[in-house]
């Protein structure tokens, strides 16, 4: 009888040094492996396609129909064995290796090359993450927010040829602030910092101008497919700063650093640029660029266009996707836009009311403004979803109003796509619209990592917390610096809250607060979080928290603000809430009595 045979996804998984875990301890060794088998590999594998086919120690081969659904599956068990990991116990160290290939069928086993395969590039996998192989990398594109990072040719033991492999881990959903976040390896993608331009002119109210210039370029550079750019608020944060370029490139794991400065004359400017290779701090190309300041928008596009040469000549010019948009009128409404944002992203109450402040008088200069308006929609959507707003109903009704003001406005910015999309979410509900939004904000610019946060969000409203992890790693990786990586933490804390994981939820809330001090509203996270698992000592303290600045807020008006949450999700964090000690009538105040 002819053996039958077909294509299919094969998952290798093991436990890396399994042998040293038992000499080491091997009840807790073995108990371990039998937890993470009887609670997050049998249960779940059958929700993806998948079937067991066979267990052997600490080892498991398990077949997929699909290969997505076999990446998914192997990033979501990771994700919930780091969560699952015992007190002053590092997480199982898991190795999972996934290849699309031809295996041989029997009743309860398989056999072949794709079996033989796996088991191999398993071998190559990080512990708490996967491997897989280039057929399953080419099928996966497009279909999954996850990202790999090509290690290039890999040797394999008992093949002759080298196979190119890539990789993925959630470490970053473990790293400390301390430790460098992982970012795609400069030797196998070309990656490039655009760091802050120096101010020659001695006047500090040129940083704004010169930060909108950098901001602006570092968007253009990033819609060039070909290489990763790092968000410009990472590298931000070394401005003043003193170290080369070589250590630069190293903490944000970039090839390539773009140094600037910008000397003013009357109405003229000089605009000086350093490309230097981060691993040889060599200078490998400079540019000296002369134009009025009006110019500003053609310089940016120039400058775009040059350095993208520079790294990348093979690039031809046509395929840096420049967005055709008409520069503002009023340059002093570009400041006010401009200067507005970091009271936006500060997320506190006195300094988002700065932010809308500054938007009302850009849009009282240029009326037409579609960034200025997306962002101050944005602004009086976190007046709601942060329980800021007395009057709730009259901040949906100005948001609205300036969101009426950004279509055919906004089509090629994509940080004006990302605020629009975020006001649409919370202020309409519309997580349909809102994705539209971010779909098109990534069309523009892949590399950029407020829109990534935002779909993640988007994902946890919608009740896919799974796929909102990638995403928040996805943000992290592209801006590991970036001072709002913070709002990446809250989500990553709500997606595992949504993931019934509320004591891990809690410790990325305070990872966030700790990042962002002076914020009270991620209290209100915290409570739900510690509320819902039983710690109802420390959930009320952290009510108070929330609270103190909120006089009248009750599980009413919570519900009211948060209504884009889907209704399962919003339950349960209404539910801890109560359990922190919230009351629902508006009548009677904060808390209910004890």
């Amino acid at each position: 009888m002819t053996p039958l045979r077909r294509l299919a996804a094969i998952l290798s998984l093991d436990v890396e040094g399994f042998s040293g875990l038992v000499e080491a301890d091997e009840t807790a060794a073995l108990a371990a492996v039998e937890r993470a088998y009887k609670r997050f590999v049998r249960p779940t594998v059958g929700e993806f396609g998948g079937d067991i086919f066979k267990t052997s120690g600490d080892g498991v081969l398990i077949e997929f129909g699909s290969a997505v659904n076999a990446v998914q599956w192997a990033a979501r068990f990771q994700r919930a064995l780091l969560a699952d990991r015992q007190e002053h116990r590092p997480a199982l160290p898991v190795r999972i290796g996934i290849v699309i290939g031809d295996v041989v069928v029997t009743e309860h086993d398989r056999f072949g090359e794709g079996v033989v395969l796996a088991t191999r590039v398993q071998q190559i996998s990080p512990a708490g993450g996967m491997a897989i192989s280039r057929g399953v990398f080419e099928y996966l594109q497009g279909k999954t927010d996850l990202y790999f990072t090509g290690i290039g040719p890999c040797e394999l033991k008992g093949y002759a040829r080298h196979e190119p492999i890539w990789v993925w881990t959630p470490k970053v959903i473990s790293a400390s602030r301390a430790r460098r976040i992982a970012v795609p390896d400069p030797h196998t993608q070309p990656s490039v910092a655009v760091m802050p331009f120096d101010n020659l002119s001695g006047d500090p109210g040129r940083d704004n101008f010169i930060d909108g210039m950098v901001e602006e370029v570092t968007a253009s550079l990033a819609r060039v497919r070909e290489f990763l750019v790092i968000a410009r608020q990472s590298a931000a944060t070394y401005r003043g700063k003193s170290l080369g370029a070589k250590e630069i490139a190293a903490e944000l794991g970039v090839r390539y650093i773009l140094q600037g400065s910008v000397r003013f004359s009357d109405r003229r400017m000089r605009v000086s640029l350093n490309l230097v290779d981060g691993e040889t701090a060599l200078q490998i190309w400079s540019e000296r660029i002369d134009a009025e300041i009006d110019d500003l928008f053609h310089v940016q596009d120039y400058i775009a266009e040059t350095v993208s040469g520079a790294l990348h000549p093979t690039i031809r010019r046509a395929e840096i996707e420049r967005a055709r948009r008409r520069p503002p009128d009023n340059l002093v409404a570009y400041d006010l836009v401009m200067r507005a944002l970091p009271h936006l992203w500060a997320h506190r109450h006195d300094e988002n009311d700065l932010a809308i402040g500054l938007i009302d008088e850009a849009l009282a200069l240029e009326p037409d403004n579609g960034r200025a308006a997306a962002i101050g929609a944005w602004a009086h959507a976190q007046h709601i979803a942060y329980n800021w707003a007395n009057d709730i109903g009259e901040q949906r009704t100005r948001g609205r109003a300036l969101l009426d003001r950004t279509p055919g406005r906004i089509d090629d910015d994509p940080l004006a796509l990302t605020a629009v999309a975020t006001a649409t979410m919370l202020i309409e509900a519309d997580l349909e619209r809102a994705n539209a939004l971010l779909d098109r904000a990534l069309d523009l610019d892949v590399n950029h990592a407020w829109a990534w946060t935002r779909r993640g969000f988007a994902r946890v409203y919608a009740g896919q917390p799974d796929d909102a992890f990638a995403c928040f790693e996805r943000s992290l990786r592209l801006s590991p610096l970036d001072p709002f990586a913070f709002n990446s933490f809250i989500g990553i804390g709500l997606a595992h809250f949504a993931s019934d994981r509320p004591e891990e939820a809690a410790r990325w809330t305070r990872r966030a607060l700790a990042e962002k001090p002076g914020m009270t509203w991620p209290h209100r996270d915290l409570a739900a979080f510690l509320g819902a698992c039983g710690q109802e000592a420390d959930a009320r303290l952290a009510l108070d928290r929330f609270t103190a600045s909120r006089a009248g807020t009750t599980i009413a008006t919570v519900r009211d603000a948060l209504r884009f949450m889907n209704g399962a999700l919003l339950d349960r964090y209404c539910a801890g809430l109560a359990a922190a000690g919230l009351d629902e009538r508006e009548d009677i105040g904060l808390r209910a009595a004890t």
